[in-house]
C-alpha cells in the first residue's frame, strides 16, 4: 500500500514548500503557519495563491466565477495545504488523521453550489490521504468578502502522528 507522500507524487502534485519564504511574509509579522497542541494541528488560512502571490480565480463564485473555476481555486488551495502540513509535521505521513475543513467562498448572495466548490479541496485530500486518513468534517460558507479578492480560503484542522512514533 502506498503512502501519502507516493500518492501525491504519483499525483504529480507541485507542493510548496513554505520554509522559503516563510509563510505570512506579505501579510504580517504576527502571522503563524500552524498551531500545535499535543497531536492537534490547526493550519492558518490558505488560499489559492502560489508562493509569488499569484492569485487563481480571484473574484465572486456564482458572479464572475463559475463552479469549474472555484472548484479548480479549492483543488489548489488543498494542494497548499499540504504545503503547510509537511511544515507542520515534516510529511504528509505523519498525518494521523483530518479533522475539520473550513471552506469561505466568496459567493453572491444567491449562490447555494458551495458544497460542489469545497468538493474539489476534501476530494484531493482524499485521493492523497485514503479514506482512513483523508476523511473529514466538512463546513461550506459563503462570504462578501475574503483578503486580496480571493475566491475561496480554507482553514484545516488535523491530527497527528504522536512525536516520537
Amino acid at each position: 500500500m502506498s503512502t501519502p507522500e507516493q500518492r501525491a507524487r504519483e499525483l504529480g502534485l507541485e507542493i510548496p514548500d513554505y520554509t522559503d519564504p516563510p509563510y505570512g511574509g506579505r501579510y504580517g509579522s504576527g502571522l503563524k503557519a500552524f498551531h500545535r497542541t499535543g497531536d492537534l494541528v490547526e493550519l492558518s488560512g490558505i488560499t489559492p495563491e502560489d508562493r509569488a502571490g499569484t492569485r487563481l480565480h480571484p473574484g465572486v463564485v456564482g458572479a464572475d466565477i463559475s463552479v469549474a473555476q472555484a472548484r479548480e481555486a479549492a483543488v489548489l488551495t488543498a494542494t497548499q495545504a499540504l504545503g503547510l502540513i509537511r511544515l507542520a509535521v515534516g510529511s504528509l505521513d505523519n498525518v494521523a488523521g483530518l479533522s475539520r475543513a473550513l471552506c469561505f467562498m466568496r459567493t453572491s448572495p444567491e449562490f447555494d453550489r458551495l458544497h460542489e466548490v469545497a468538493a474539489g479541496a476534501t476530494e484531493l485530500f482524499l485521493d492523497v490521504f485514503g479514506p482512513e486518513v483523508g476523511s473529514v468534517g466538512r463546513a461550506s460558507v459563503g462570504v462578501t468578502s475574503l483578503s486580496r479578492h480571493n475566491c475561496f480560503e480554507l482553514w484545516l484542522s488535523f491530527e497527528a502522528v504522536p512525536a516520537g512514533t
